[in-house]
């Protein structure tokens, strides 16, 4: 009974794999096969279990499987991202109107929380290069959090490795933090006085305006 209580269950490696596939996809340029014992190895967990996981990551595409070739994890496209911004903006809209109904107070003094180091223009200077998309990504699974629609968590699940995996290169090729912080705090703000329409209008604008920025710089 111990040895199975310390066994990694199933949905556990599948966490890891897709964690750890996701960090990677975003610092690679170019597509790279991923070795299944590499990978278990890493893990420290036996090969099947990696190779469900694997074939679970296939039916949402972080990765392909190719037979006789194992899986392949590809750098996410533009074309990837803009389509994704499309679906996110629905999303975010319901998530917020959602998120106003539901949040309590401590629930908005962690958002505030969220985005603390950077408020301050010295101390927003001296967080690692990465810090503010992290705090990005962390912003956007807790709104969806707290929207208490389960159905809509698992389709964040399933499809926010595109949002994880490119918000790095995004803010930074766009030079969009300042109005990305903006538009989060007025998000925020709008849970905070439950004004769930204002919210939504908010958090619609705010992926629209991200997602015609990218466009505008992305190559046709």
């Amino acid at each position: 009974m111990l040895e199975n209580a310390d066994k990694p269950s199933s949905q556990n490696v599948l966490a890891q794999v897709s964690d750890y596939l996701t960090g990677l996809k975003a610092s690679i340029e170019a597509p790279v096969r991923v070795r299944e014992e590499e990978l278990a190895g890493r893990l420290g967990v036996s090969r099947t279990p990696v190779r469900e996981a694997l074939i679970r990551l296939d039916t949402i595409g972080l990765v392909s499987l190719r037979p006789g070739k194992g899986a392949l994890l590809a750098p996410t496209s533009d074309t990837d991202y803009l389509e994704w911004l499309q679906i996110r903006e629905q999303l975010e809209g319901l998530a917020t109107r959602e998120a106003a109904m539901n949040a309590t107070q401590r629930d908005v003094d962690h958002l505030r929380r969220i985005f603390a180091p950077f408020m301050d223009a010295a101390q927003a200077a001296a967080q690692p290069a990465n810090a503010y998309a992290r705090a990005n990504v962390d912003f956007h699974q807790e709104i969806v959090r707290l929207s208490g629609n389960a159905l809509l968590v698992k389709m964040w699940a399933l499809f926010g490795h595109l949002q994880t995996s490119y918000r790095r290169q995004t803010i930074a090729r766009l030079h969009r933090q300042d109005d990305s912080m903006r538009e989060h705090l007025e998000i925020i703000d709008a849970i905070h006085r439950r004004d769930a329409d204002g919210a939504e209008d908010i958090a619609r604008r705010h992926v629209r305006s991200l997602l015609k920025a990218f466009a505008a710089a992305t190559p046709p």
